[in-house]
C-alpha cells in the first residue's frame, strides 16, 4: 500500500475510532469537528482512501464512512467488527440459505446510482438476475441493505447489486417503540365474541390469557379458517393455531426484527422481566422506528 500522509492517517485513525463508538455510518462532519479540519477537506481525502481499500461508503442522508478490514490491519488495529455470516433474504422473507462473507460498495459518489459486489458462501445459482434481496442485518454496521441482482459470478461466488435501499437499525429498546395498549382475549371466550372484539380494536391479532397466564395467540387467519371449516362454536383457546412468541421489554429492536424474521411472523407479544404480557411489537412498529429520523431530517430542509 501507498505510504499515507499525515493528515491521511488522522483522518483514517478518527474514522476508526468514531466508528468504534457508534457502530453505523460516519459522517466526514464528525470526523472534521474530530480532527479540528473542514469538512470539505475531509470530503476530498475520501475519493483517494477509497481507492486505497482503507474505506467504504453510501451516498445520501442514510450514508457515510466505515474503515474496512485493511485499514485496522494497516495501523496493526485488531478487527472485531469484520462482516462475517450476514443472511441473504428473498424479498418474501425467505432465508435462503446463503450468507455474506464481505460487501465492496461501488459507484457510491452518485446518489442516484450505487452498486454493490457481495462475497458469498452457497449455492447462489438459485438466484436469478433481476430478483430483489435483503442483505442483513450485518452484525455489527446494523445495516439492512435492499438491492437487485445485476450479475452472478458462480465461480467467484459472487453477485453484483443495484442499491435500492439501504437502512440503519437504531438502538432502541423494545419497550420505547411497542405498542401498550394490549387488548386480550380470555381462553372460554368464542371466536364470534372474539372476532367482535377483534373488528372493533381494529387489530388483526391477540393474546390469549388463561389463569393470568399467557398460552396463545389468536389472528385473524385463525378465524377466517374456523369459519371455512365449519368450526363456528370453539373457543379462542381451540382455534388459535400457534404459541406466541415473546420478546422482553429491554430487548433490543434488532433482536425483535431476526425472531420476527427467523419465525415468518409480523407481530411479537411484550413481556416484563416476570413473564408478564405488558404490549405488543409489530413489524410496522419497527419500519416507522428505522425511517422515522430520516423523516424528521427531510421535514427540517
Amino acid at each position: 500500500m501507498a505510504q499515507l500522509s499525515s493528515p491521511q492517517r488522522e483522518v483514517i485513525l478518527a474514522l476508526i475510532e468514531i466508528y468504534e463508538q457508534k457502530k453505523s455510518f460516519v459522517k466526514s462532519k464528525e470526523i472534521a469537528m474530530k480532527i479540528g479540519k473542514g469538512e470539505g477537506t475531509i470530503r476530498n481525502m475520501m475519493p483517494i482512501l477509497r481507492s486505497l481499500g482503507l474505506i467504504e461508503s453510501i451516498p445520501g442522508p442514510r450514508g457515510g464512512y466505515i474503515p474496512t478490514s485493511k485499514a485496522y490491519e494497516s495501523f496493526s488495529i485488531p478487527k472485531h467488527l469484520k462482516i462475517l455470516k450476514i443472511p441473504i433474504y428473498k424479498k418474501n422473507g425467505e432465508n435462503t440459505g446463503i450468507i455474506v462473507t464481505d460487501i465492496f460498495f461501488k459507484s457510491v459518489y452518485s446518489p442516484d446510482f450505487c452498486q454493490a459486489v457481495i462475497k458469498t458462501v452457497g449455492d447462489i445459482s438459485k438466484l436469478n438476475l433481476g430478483e430483489e434481496i435483503i442483505i442483513g442485518p450485518t452484525l455489527f454496521g446494523r445495516m439492512v441493505i435492499e438491492g437487485k441482482i445485476i450479475g452472478r459470478d458462480e465461480i467467484h461466488e459472487e453477485l453484483l447489486i443495484d442499491i435500492i435501499n439501504v437502512i440503519s437499525i437504531p438502538r432502541e429498546n423494545v419497550k420505547n417503540i411497542m405498542s401498550k395498549r394490549l387488548v386480550t382475549l380470555k381462553a372460554d371466550m368464542s371466536i364470534k365474541e372474539a372476532a367482535a372484539i377483534m373488528y372493533k380494536e381494529f387489530i388483526r391479532a391477540a393474546p390469549i390469557i388463561e389463569n393470568d397466564s399467557l398460552i396463545g395467540l389468536l389472528t385473524s387467519s385463525d378465524i377466517a379458517r374456523c369459519l371455512s371449516e365449519g368450526k363456528i362454536d370453539i373457543t379462542v383457546k381451540e382455534a388459535a393455531s400457534r404459541k406466541p412468541v415473546i420478546i422482553n421489554l429491554n430487548e433490543d429492536v434488532l433482536e425483535a426484527m431476526n425472531k420476527m424474521r427467523k419465525s415468518s411472523i409480523g407481530r411479537l407479544i411484550v413481556v416484563d422481566d416476570e413473564g408478564k404480557p405488558i404490549g405488543i411489537v409489530t413489524r410496522t412498529d419497527l419500519l416507522y422506528r428505522m425511517i422515522k429520523p430520516f423523516e424528521i431530517i427531510e421535514s427540517k430542509k
